[in-house]
């Protein structure tokens, strides 16, 4: 992606920070170092659906082939297929099944059909939107292990991060048809007068290119921080 799209970059890297400071609070609650802050009360929900619409409007930027798609689709897969793993290693009880790189690695699969330049972008907007609505119907609802990826969870499931296609693949719509929307000739319409990136959003857009090794590197990060300052807490919680 070059410097015509460093809005996007600046956006989604926004949106990692967003992430990072969310999962940095969390595993400062999880240890029992703070106790001030509640995942259940204050939801990292902002951050996450920022990131997946973005995500959404980077694949009708990317204009990759349907090979191209269902590659990378392939790859975030195995990426969350990684964390699957590590997580049932380190945390069984509450290890990912279907976390957020899952739910884009399916979404972006499950998108190609809207990511043709025929389909206008009304289109996967208002799919996008009956996605969301459907989710309010399965509110409260449980299903089995096959149905989790749906938002349809087994009764008693406990997971570190959970974002079911059902609603999160209608955000990631929702991106796919604001990227037909907004750039619908490789420019966006709103900001086609502003000039090359500017040097002070090179930071973030730095982190908004290079977002996931970011998101696959920095918990494990952040929790090896929270050790070597908090070395008592970390090793209280594990033994």
């Amino acid at each position: 992606m070059g410097d015509r799209y460093y809005e996007v970059d600046a956006v989604r890297g926004s949106a990692l920070f967003l992430m990072v400071l969310y999962h940095i609070l969390f595993c400062l609650f999880f240890f029992g170092i703070i106790d001030w802050f509640n995942p259940y009360v204050i939801s990292g929900a902002f951050g996450a659906a920022v990131f997946i619409l973005v995500a959404g409007l980077s694949l009708v930027l990317a204009n990759r082939k349907p090979s191209g798609v269902l590659k990378r689709g392939v790859q975030l897969i195995a990426c969350g297929m990684i964390i699957t793993a590590v997580t049932w290693i380190v945390y069984p009880q509450g290890f990912v099944i279907f976390g957020i790189l899952h739910l884009i690695g399916f979404g972006t699969i499950l998108s190609l059909p809207f990511l043709s330049k025929k389909v206008v972008w009304y289109i996967p907007a208002v799919f996008g939107a009956a996605v969301i609505g459907l989710s309010f119907f399965l509110d409260g609802h449980t299903g089995s292990l096959l149905l989790l990826p749906f938002g349809l969870p087994y009764a008693g499931f406990v997971s570190l991060d959970y974002e079911p296609l059902i609603p999160w693949f209608g955000v990631l719509l929702l991106g796919a048809a604001a990227g037909k929307l907004l750039y619908p000739s490789g420019r966006c319409r709103l900001l086609s007068r502003l000039p090359a990136m500017p040097s002070m959003f090179r930071p973030v857009c730095f982190v908004g290119r290079h977002t996931l090794i970011i998101y696959m590197l920095y918990v494990p990060v952040i929790i090896l921080a929270v050790f070597l300052i908090f070395p008592d807490a970390v090793l209280s919680f594990l033994f």
